[in-house]
């Protein structure tokens, strides 16, 4: 096996992909990847007081899930564009988005960011480098896709 296809472009885990959310909207989420070297560090930081409490079992989860929620919003969920809230477009800012993250509301929104920022696909070096050449090829007036409506 070709080790190659796990290769992820580290810049790309630190720094975060724009990736649409669903394909019934243009909304999109830049995401650094879970567990890139800022999460780790601040989750180790955040769960330092805890030690004792992690290592007996006893830390409450409110609290876990709290730092968990408040890491994720430093270190992952980095920026959006074409949220709303309502009709409002929500602008992104830290705040904004640990709130949502801590809201039991928007539990799925907060399962969702978690999910898409522990895919390989959107870090791994082997599918930036076809999506550079597929980019290319587009930007250059030629085209692979079909120009009619799927409805």
């Amino acid at each position: 096996m070709d080790l190659s296809r796990f290769k992820t472009d580290t810049a790309r885990e630190d720094e975060g992909v724009w990736t649409t959310i669903d394909a019934s909207s243009d909304a999109q989420i830049r995401l650094a990847r879970i567990g890139n070297r800022r999460y780790r560090e601040a989750m180790a930081r955040r769960l330092k007081p805890y030690r004792r409490a992690l290592r007996a079992g006893t830390l409450d989860e409110s609290v876990t899930e709290r730092i968990t929620a408040e890491v994720l919003a430093e270190t992952v969920l980095l920026d959006w564009r074409g949220l709303t809230d309502g009709a409002a477009p929500l602008a992104y800012s830290r705040e904004t988005a640990r709130d949502l993250l801590l809201n039991p509301a928007y539990r799925d929104f907060r399962d969702l960011v978690v999910e898409l920022a522990g895919e390989l696909d959107l870090y791994r070096e082997r599918d930036l480098e076809e999506a550079e050449k597929n980019s290319a090829t587009s930007c250059d007036g030629s085209s692979t896709g079909a120009t009619g409506s799927t409805s």
